[in-house]
């Protein structure tokens, strides 16, 4: 990286670390979780607001040159890894495995009924989505049931962590069930990669992807805890031990989450299983010291770098925004409601982890952009479903908070 390169690039997190933490306690002061005040900072000073009243200063800040727009990404993938292992470290296990039956109505009608809602609604409403029929006449259809029935394991789990949810019966529900959403929309969109666009963006086999994915959930499960119950012996009986439980523990987070990238699911649900097969474990001082780290630093820039990649005024088209946030939400929430209703799960639960479900965030946007340089969507698809996804993560922290305190009161 050039001199010049390095000066910007420094002085641009400095400045994106600043606006996510000021806006993030703004955002705690006023009741909210500190997740939407980190994507707001992102947005304003992103290509939405500060790109658009002052574009030279925001792209000499955050688009200068490539070597910074590449260091930032890999920076930031870096910090949602770690953050995802953070977070698979404070998953009850136990709880999981007593509310099964209610993960598995969750999370197939939480899957399924959006999936349908946004195949029907291409076929429904062809020139709202801009649907030409042509020999891939299923391509866009199919899409767009992937893209609303995915939801943001990362947005969701730091919204549940600034709520206190994190291991309570709801949080437990909507964690497994965003976990099950996310590893079958990355599956779906790459069957459709590799059936519908042979040059496309997907290289990978889908059943090597799905028969790996099995793999890993397995192995988790069944031999996870007892190899990290080893490590954690072995650690405490060498020398500076905790510094190499550590930097092991690391290694591990890296390989697992390298596994998932080159198996076609996001790398951070590979750091997540690692989380699951620690969080068993008795709490470790180490881990303590990296979770400080990672919510004080790099939790905030991965928030504020998701809202710093979106542009919701480029080809924004209101019509089409409101009809994708509406099936959107009702796919979403009604699914899971049904789901929830099934599994004997109560109404206000039920609601909760609905919406809860519903932030769309990260993972959204990586999905739509993938589909986008795929030319499977157009730049207004794009946009409305960018939007969705922000909109999604802005909104379900304040609404299932405001659901679970009504049913207090």
């Amino acid at each position: 990286m050039h001199h010049t390169d390095l000066i910007l690039f420094i002085s641009s997190f400095s400045i994106l670390l600043l606006v996510a933490i000021a806006f993030g306690r703004l955002a705690q002061k006023i009741g909210m979780p500190k997740i939407i005040g980190e994507l707001l900072g992102g947005i304003v000073l992103g290509p939405t607001v500060t790109g658009t009243l002052f574009p030279e200063t925001q792209n000499r800040l955050f688009s200068y040159s490539d070597s910074i727009l590449v260091s930032r990404d890999v920076l930031i993938k870096f910090g949602a890894i770690l953050l995802l292992f953070i977070i698979g470290l404070e998953v009850n296990f136990s709880k999981v495995k007593e509310l099964k039956k209610t993960i598995v109505w969750t999370s197939f009608f939480g899957s399924a009924f959006p999936f349908a809602i946004g195949v029907v609604s291409v076929f429904l409403f062809p020139r709202v989505w801009n649907y030409v029929p042509s020999e891939n006449n299923w391509l866009l259809p199919l899409f767009i049931g992937t893209a609303l029935s995915i939801s943001a394991l990362p947005v969701i789990a730091r919204i549940l962590m600034d709520l206190g949810l994190l291991k309570s019966k709801v949080g437990s529900i909507i964690l497994a069930t965003a976990t099950i959403d996310d590893i079958v929309g990355w599956i779906l969109f790459a069957l459709l990669t590799v059936h519908f666009i042979p040059d496309g963006t997907s290289r990978i086999n889908p059943l090597i992807t799905m028969i790996g994915v099995l793999g890993m959930f397995v192995f988790v499960i069944t031999y996870g805890n007892k190899l990290t119950q080893k490590l954690i012996a072995w650690s405490e009986k060498q020398e500076d031990g905790d510094n190499l439980f550590l930097g092991l523990t690391l290694v591990l987070v890296l390989i697992s989450s390298a596994l998932a990238e080159r198996i076609g699911i996001h790398a951070v649900l590979g750091a997540f299983l690692v989380g699951l097969a620690f969080s068993n474990c008795e709490p470790n001082k180490m881990h303590d010291c990296l979770r400080k780290v990672v919510m004080s630093v790099f939790a905030p820039l991965y928030f504020v770098s998701v809202g710093l990649g979106v542009n919701l005024i480029k080809k924004f088209d209101m019509t089409l925004v409101l009809i994708v946030l509406l099936i959107a939400t009702i796919g979403k929430t009604g699914g899971i409601l049904l789901g929830g209703r099934i599994s004997e799960l109560s109404t206000r639960e039920s609601l909760a982890v609905g919406f809860g479900m519903n932030a769309r965030g990260a993972v959204g946007i990586i999905l739509v952009t993938s589909a986008y340089q795929a030319k499977i969507i157009d730049e207004r698809v794009y946009a409305a479903l960018l939007v969705m996804a922000m909109v999604t993560s802005l909104i379900s922290g304040p609404i299932m908070k405001k659901i679970l305190s009504l049913g207090k009161g």
